[in-house]
């Protein structure tokens, strides 16, 4: 172990930079800080240089449960933990949890580390969606299993059959029925087979935009009856991701189909937007609709396969949103706020690598 220490040169402010959770060092004596690490310029959306030399109660002045929190912790001299504890962003009110801790061999620092609970419950939702993509998988492999058996039975049959001298009326044709959709049966599973397959797909760098406009076209072309109105908002900047164009364009026709279908009046609204934000998994694309909205009782297992609320839908769709979603190593989440359905779905962007 100190062989290896000695090898590697450790560099205290990458290490800390790589962590998600907002770290802040503060000078107990002026309360300023005194440094912070990347993620906490993400969770303020500001620079460094515009939160190093400031006074802690400047950069959090709609926060006085948290100074007070600090104040504390500087006043007995030792370390505090707070759980559940709303603090102002510039973009939202958020809950953290707070370890305010005192730098040992120096009597003037604490560091304060923030855990933003929210993204507990993305996790809970990323897992939701993961659970689901490997469910369909699983009932897909079954059934195609399942199925093929019997199919193999009738369609060797028929071929028996259709090898006799003789037939009545019109037996030839009802013959040539069976195979044809026993045939169309069996390329039907095959399709559907390759979202049990865990191999690497192949994918190339693509923009999303570009994919996005032609699975909006044939979509738009499908519901043009409902005279459904586009909204659509690009970023021309956004970076390419490393995937599979096929399996990208069927994630973005099913889930523009879902909005489309979910517009109950003639004149509903589709917003399409993308978007480069800081932090994991950087590129958002963003689809929201004013329809029906999502039923509360549907909502925990919305990616499962046959969970719909459709007369007619099978309850594939979500679930094959979210097996690709997962073959992509990417994360999808949906929320429903005042009768407008909103579906993020979110990616790495491409690393400069050779492919």
């Amino acid at each position: 172990m100190n062989t290896l220490a000695k090898n590697i040169d450790l560099n205290s402010e990458y290490i800390l930079n790589s962590l998600q959770n907002p770290i802040i060092v503060i000078n107990s004596t002026k309360k300023t800080i005194i440094y912070c690490n990347n993620a906490t310029e993400i969770f303020l959306d500001t620079s460094g240089k515009n939160i190093v030399g400031k006074k802690i109660n400047n950069i959090f002045k709609d926060d006085s449960y948290f100074i007070s929190l600090i104040n504390k912790s500087i006043r007995s001299n030792r370390s505090l933990n707070e759980y559940n504890v709303s603090i102002h962003t510039p973009k939202k009110k958020t809950n953290v949890s707070i370890s305010i801790t005192k730098i040992e061999n120096n009597d003037n620092l604490f560091s304060i580390t923030l855990n933003d609970l929210s993204k507990n419950f993305e996790f809970s939702k990323q897992f939701n969606f993961e659970k689901s993509a490997q469910s369909v998988s699983s009932l897909v492999a079954m059934l195609s299993h399942e199925i093929k058996n019997p199919l193999s039975g009738i369609k060797g049959a028929a071929q028996i059959i259709e090898k006799r001298a003789t037939f009545k009326n019109n037996d030839l044709n009802l013959i040539k029925l069976i195979n044809n959709e026993t045939e169309r049966i069996k390329k039907l599973l095959n399709s559907l087979e390759s979202f049990t397959d865990d191999r690497p797909i192949k994918k190339k760098s693509i923009n999303l935009n570009q994919i996005i406009r032609n699975s909006k076209d044939s979509v738009h072309a499908i519901f043009n009856k409902k005279n459904i109105n586009f909204i659509e908002n690009y970023d021309p900047s956004l970076p390419n991701i490393h995937g599979n164009e096929i399996q990208l364009n069927q994630l973005f026709v099913n889930l523009l189909k879902n909005s489309s279908e979910a517009i109950d009046k003639v004149g509903g609204i589709i917003k399409i937007s993308t978007r480069y934000e800081h932090g994991n998994l950087p590129i958002k694309v963003y689809i929201e609709d004013n329809g029906v909205g999502i039923p509360n009782d549907l909502k925990e297992n919305i990616f499962d396969a046959f969970v719909t609320n459709k007369i007619n839908g099978k309850g594939l769709g979500l679930s094959i949103c979210a097996k690709i979603i997962q073959n992509h190593s990417g994360s999808i989440e949906f929320d429903t706020i005042n009768n407008k359905t909103i579906f993020k779905t979110m990616f790495d962007k491409l690393i400069n690598r050779k492919l």
